[in-house]
């Protein structure tokens, strides 16, 4: 029986959000170890390095959205031939930027450990590179155009079960070596190797599973909006990305230590909240293909009432928990203070906006307005650069979490108010009633936590328990608020789930 467009999105973020869940548990022990066994100039510059790799992701820029939206239309249609050719024109495409990255890394490599980290020796931060640059180079080269088909035809749930196994095998591959007393070279090559099953397997199982045709011509007109995607995907990059090379730059390779450790949990927030577009934009995307607009704005209202309830939830208890936590991982680290209340503050309220803006750009890019957007785009990539540099010069650490705040901001105001003019047609005051009611629960939250929450907290199983209490509280205030003020989103978002799964699931036990 093939999946309706709901339960496909549904099931894409189930497996989206255990594959986070699972990133998230994993990523906090590896790090971990790497700080605690080596130090924080070895797990910063680690952490430098990764970042300076990731800047080559801007060749690849909108070349994933722009073939996801050239999609949509020939999946409809189950068009093999121009499905081929899409894919085609995005293989050829990222084989470039393959080269390209080789070139990347080998300048890297001299770059990097001449004028920028001098603390080691040449050959020690030069491989690192190398090594580091593995898993990259496999996911440009054999992955990143199939999961993009996965991704256009709703099916990002077989992506997330890959990435759940790869996370786990590297965590366990990571901890053997490291108790081992491996160096950390070997350590970062065992996770390369193992991040490259992921790619090989989708290169393999897409080819087969959606019988692409081989040696076909690819074809530039199939994929138009590549160039104007890029703004957007530059845009999300620099958000992402320039905080560490900022630091790196202008500040210590110990304060892009603090840096990650916090950064760490706001990212993996992130992307639990944004895991939602998974699916849901691809059928957004057909939808708006089929001109069912009617549809998109009923199904919008209720991606709204799960994004902001799942950022309420999730920030409330971030706001609480998130420097208990921090003095609980680093408190075998003595190299650099790691408690800073209002970095931490700052980076949760950016993290807000972040999440803010997600039902507004699903709709952008699932509609294919790249054109009209970019400028929004290439706004806020410059205020993130400008008031960050400006930031960390006058106030340190602080300044760039100022900058990603006022830039994520901007853009998400952005997205609401021309999604409001230009495809919905849509009253702003929704999205402000949905920002304020997310806001005013994050602050009852925590001074209700001030009740019960002690000045230190001594052990994970303590945090772990008052986490869940908080969490339990977060839960209650936003499913009362979302009955007060959203009955009707809600009663329709749980007749979705009836029609399908329980339906489904009762239909199985009759058979």
């Amino acid at each position: 029986m093939k999946k309706s467009r709901t339960q496909r999105a549904l099931l894409s973020v189930a497996t989206s959000l255990m594959s986070e869940g699972v990133a998230l548990i994993c990523g906090l022990v590896v790090p971990q170890m790497i700080l605690t066994t080596y130090g924080s100039v070895y797990n910063g510059i680690t952490q430098s390095i990764t970042q300076f790799i990731s800047y080559i992701s801007l060749m690849k820029a909108g070349i994933g959205g722009a073939t996801a939206v050239a999609l949509y239309k020939p999946l409809a249609e189950n068009n093999t031939q121009e499905i081929s050719e899409v894919l085609a024109s995005t293989e050829k495409f990222m084989r470039k930027i393959s080269l390209i990255f080789i070139l990347f890394i080998a300048s890297l490599s001299i770059i990097y450990p001449t004028f920028i980290v001098k603390e080691y020796d040449w050959w020690f931060t030069a491989s690192l590179i190398f090594i580091i640059a593995i898993s990259t180079f496999g996911q440009y080269y054999f992955g990143f155009t199939y999961q993009t088909l996965l991704a256009a035809d709703q099916k990002d749930y077989i992506t997330g079960t890959l990435d759940i196994i790869t996370t786990i095998m590297n965590t366990i591959v990571a901890i053997i070596l490291i108790n081992n007393n491996f160096s950390l070279h070997i350590v970062k090559l065992g996770s390369s190797l193992v991040h490259l099953f992921t790619p090989l397997f989708l290169y393999f199982y897409c080819r087969k599973k959606y019988h692409i045709i081989s040696r076909i011509k690819p074809s530039e007109d199939r994929i138009p909006q590549k160039w104007d995607a890029a703004a957007h995907e530059v845009a999300s990059f620099v958000n992402n990305n320039t905080d560490v090379v900022i630091l790196t730059l202008f500040a210590t390779i110990p304060e892009v230590s603090v840096y990650t450790v916090y950064h760490y949990v706001i990212a993996n927030l992130k992307k639990i909240v944004t895991k939602f577009t998974i699916g849901f934009g691809s059928a957004f995307g057909d939808m708006y293909a089929r001109n069912e607009i009617e549809l998109m704005h009923t199904n919008l209202s209720i991606f709204e009432l799960i994004i902001y309830s799942f950022t309420s939830v999730l920030y409330s208890v971030t706001l609480v928990m998130m420097l208990p936590f921090v003095a609980i991982y680093t408190r075998k680290v003595t190299d650099i203070e790691y408690i800073r209340p209002l970095f931490s503050f700052l980076l949760i309220l950016g993290g807000v906006f972040n999440c803010f803006r997600v039902p507004y750009r699903v709709i952008t890019i699932a509609a294919g307005h790249y054109k009209q957007t970019r400028n929004g785009a290439i706004t806020e990539a410059v205020l993130n650069i400008v008031v960050s540099v400006v930031g960390v010069i006058l106030f340190g650490l602080i300044g760039v979490a100022l900058g990603s705040l006022v830039a994520m901001a901007f853009r998400t105001l952005q997205y609401v108010i021309y999604l409001s003019n230009n495809i919905m047609y849509r009253d702003i005051r929704y999205f402000m009633k949905h920002a304020f009611l997310c806001f005013a629960i994050m602050v009852a939250v925590y001074f209700i936590a001030q009740l019960y929450i002690p000045a230190t907290m001594d052990s994970w199983l303590t945090w772990i328990l008052y986490a869940s209490v908080t969490t339990i509280i977060a839960m209650i205030l936003t499913l009362v608020t979302d009955y007060i003020f959203y009955k009707e989103d809600l009663f329709n978002f749980i007749n979705k789930l009836k029609r399908n799964f329980l339906s489904r699931f009762l239909k199985k036990k009759e058979a």
